[in-house]
C-alpha cells in the first residue's frame, strides 16, 4: 500500500490496519468484477464492520479507533451507526459533507485563493469555465487541477505510484490491480457520495474531524458546518496545515493531534 511510509511513526503508538475494500487493490485483483452486484455504500460499510469485529476479536480489544479519509468518511460514518459499540471514536479527514454544495463552495474558495496568490493563469481558467453546475467535464477538470495544485497534491499523487513498489510485499501486479480498481470503483460508487444527510445528525460515539485548513476537494468550511450540526457524546474540529491529503502530506502533525485529542479515549 502506497501509504505505508506515512504511518510508520503511527505504529509506535497504534496498530494501524487498512483494508482493500470491495473493488479495490488486492481484493479487486482476487475477485475482479464479480463483486459488482453488492458494490453499494451499505454493503461496503457492513464489510468495514466485519473487519472491525475481526480486529477486536483478534487483538482482544473491546473497541477500536476508526479513521476515515475522503470516500472512507462515507463508509466510516455509516459503520459507527451500524455498530457503535465497536468504536472508541470516529475521526474524519477530507470529510465528505454535502457533495451537492461541495463543487460550488470549492470553486469560490479556489478563485479566492488564486487572487490571494496572484496566480493569473488560475484566475483565467477558473473564470473561463465559471462556477458549477457544469454541462461537460471540463469545469470539473479545471477545478480538480487547481485544487491539486494549491494543495500540493499535484506532486504528492504521482509520487504514490513509486511508493507502492516500496511497500513490503507489494508487486507490479498489485499496482496494476490498484489502478484498475480505482477506475472500476469510481464507475460504481460516485453516485453513493452525494450527501451525508441520509445518515442523520445523531451519533453515539465521540466524533472528531482533523481537517486540512485549505481543502478544495471536500471544502473545509462545509466539514466545519457539518461538525457544528452533529450531536455526539463529544465532538471536536481540529484544523491542521494542508488540504485534502493532509493526513498523508502532514502525517506527523496529524499524529500529534490524534494523540492529543483522540487517543485518550482509547485508553
Amino acid at each position: 500500500m502506497w501509504s505505508y511510509p506515512f504511518f510508520l511513526e503511527w505504529e509506535n503508538h497504534f496498530t494501524v490496519v487498512q483494508w482493500d475494500q470491495r473493488g479495490a487493490g488486492r481484493t479487486f485483483g482476487r475477485s475482479g468484477r464479480t463483486s459488482t452486484p453488492d458494490m453499494t455504500r451499505e454493503r461496503m460499510a457492513q464489510d468495514g464492520v466485519e473487519v472491525a469485529e475481526y480486529l477486536c476479536q483478534h487483538y482482544g480489544k473491546r473497541k477500536i479507533l476508526l479513521v476515515g479519509h475522503s470516500w472512507g468518511t462515507v463508509l466510516g460514518l455509516r459503520m459507527v451507526q451500524i455498530k457503535p459499540e465497536l468504536f472508541a471514536a470516529y475521526v474524519g479527514t477530507g470529510q465528505v459533507s454535502d457533495e451537492t454544495l461541495s463543487n460550488s463552495v470549492a470553486y469560490d474558495a479556489l478563485v479566492a485563493k488564486a487572487r490571494a496568490v496572484h496566480n493569473q493563469q488560475a484566475i483565467d481558467e477558473l473564470t473561463h469555465v465559471g462556477p458549477p453546475p457544469y454541462t461537460s467535464g471540463q469545469g470539473f477538470q479545471v477545478q480538480r487541477r487547481w485544487s491539486n495544485r494549491f494543495e500540493g497534491a499535484d506532486k504528492f499523487l504521482p509520487a504514490t505510484l513509486g511508493l507502492c513498489l516500496q511497500a513490503p510485499g507489494y508487486t507490479v501486479t498489485d499496482l496494476d490491480d490498484l489502478l484498475a480498481g480505482e477506475v472500476f470503483s469510481a464507475d460504481h460508487l460516485v453516485s453513493h457520495t452525494t450527501t451525508m444527510k441520509g445518515f442523520g445528525l445523531k451519533f453515539s460515539v465521540p466524533m472528531f474531524f482533523i481537517e486540512g485548513t485549505e481543502d478544495f476537494t471536500t471544502p473545509t468550511a462545509l466539514a466545519r458546518k457539518y461538525m457544528e450540526a452533529l450531536e455526539a457524546p463529544r465532538k471536536e474540529f481540529v484544523p491542521i496545515e494542508g488540504g485534502h491529503f493532509a493526513v498523508f502530506i502532514h502525517s506527523d502533525e496529524f499524529l500529534k493531534q490524534l494523540l492529543a485529542h483522540v487517543a485518550p479515549l482509547a485508553r
